[in-house]
């Protein structure tokens, strides 16, 4: 029985930009979301360890389905639209991916769903053509105005490496990562929804800023134009233009600084992505905010918010030799500023993107 695999992601730096073609840096991560299948009938059968009851949609994806069932159908259906054959599925997925953790677990859930469908039906689909597909899917199950980064990411990811990813050209490339240090995720243990958390009226509110740059994109904007830019703007359209410009800058400095070893200056910046996050784009909670805060006091080299907001988790670049004990500080101080919260420590790695595993 063939089995797949799709890895989440952590995103180094650039948030809340790829829904405006902006520029990206996440990391896939060494946990996914595994799928054992085998090919049969005209039905997609799904059983998963980790979410109740079972899946059973129409392979072409031509029957809506419920819960998690909806990313089964919404990517079936997509496939459908571009000529797979309605080929059926029985199989069983398993995770060690926490949800809701701001790790992209619906996108690798999706990326795993395509690539053993699509595989089983014979139907070859290039690796950013099927992140494109599985964004359609997210949109078609959910509603949310997502970009492609989440789904890229679980497919081009290397291991050691981020991939530096431009959301409109789709130019992608290789970032390497130090190999003395280790990524910790770090779970609030605050749990969101993006179709209820908010994530829309953001992208609503950063539309209504993006006439006054007369049909660019904010990635192509220099923050030195943003006093002219944001002049005329009202305060909370301004202040989310103001982050996605500045976070494409971020983004550029970070490889750059990475490039040169200078792990102080990846620390600055992943502070003022927080920073921006928080206070412009104002999708933090203050349990991320007192993450960032501790694993800094810490000894962390970096840490910032990850994932859409309104809870999940932070990363952290750490090194490898304290990763550990440094996780285990955080998580016991956290529970002491929030009594009844447990933060959830994972020590990850970067690691290869989606593959067939037999």
């Amino acid at each position: 029985m063939p089995s797949y695999r799709a890895p989440g992601r952590a995103n180094l730096l650039g948030e809340h930009t790829d829904h405006t073609d902006g520029l990206v840096l996440p990391a896939a991560i060494d946990r996914a979301v595994t799928l054992r299948a085998m090919p049969g009938g005209d039905r997609v059968r799904l059983r998963s360890a980790q979410a109740d009851g079972e899946v059973d949609v129409a392979a072409d994806g031509s029957e809506p389905g419920e819960g998690w069932g909806r990313f089964v159908a919404a990517v079936a259906a997509e496939l459908a639209e571009i000529g797979r054959a309605p080929v059926g599925l029985v199989g069983e997925l398993s995770s060690d991916l926490p949800q809701g953790a701001g790790l992209s677990s619906s996108a690798a859930l999706e990326v795993v769903l395509a690539m053993a469908l699509a595989d089983l039906a014979e139907l070859q689909v290039a690796p950013l053509e099927l992140a494109a597909l599985c964004r359609r899917a997210e949109r078609r199950a959910v509603g949310v105005p997502s970009g492609i980064m989440d789904q890229a990411a679980s497919i081009l990811g290397r291991r050691d490496h981020a991939v530096l990813l431009d959301c409109g050209t789709l130019e992608h490339r290789l970032v390497p990562l130090p190999v003395d240090h280790s990524l910790l995720l770090l779970d609030s243990g605050v749990r969101r929804q993006l179709e209820t958390a908010g994530y829309g009226r953001r992208t609503e509110e950063l539309a209504a800023a993006l006439p006054v740059l007369s049909g660019r994109r904010p990635a192509d904007v220099d923050p030195s134009e943003l006093t002219e830019l944001l002049a005329n703007l009202d305060d909370v359209p301004s202040r989310r233009l103001r982050h996605v410009i500045t976070e494409n800058a971020r983004v550029r400095a970070v490889e750059a600084a990475l490039a040169n070893g200078d792990l102080a200056e990846v620390g600055r910046l992943f502070a003022e992505g927080h920073a921006s996050l928080r206070d412009d784009f104002e999708v933090s909670v203050p349990q991320l905010d007192a993450l960032v805060e501790l694993s800094t006091d810490a000894g962390a080299t970096a840490a910032r918010m990850t994932g859409g907001g309104f809870g999940g988790s932070i990363v952290v670049l750490a090194p490898t030799s304290t990763a550990v004990a440094l996780g285990d500080e955080v998580a016991e101080r956290y529970r002491e500023r929030f009594p009844g919260h447990e933060a959830t420590v994972h020590v990850c790695d970067a690691a290869d993107g989606a593959a067939r595993i037999d």
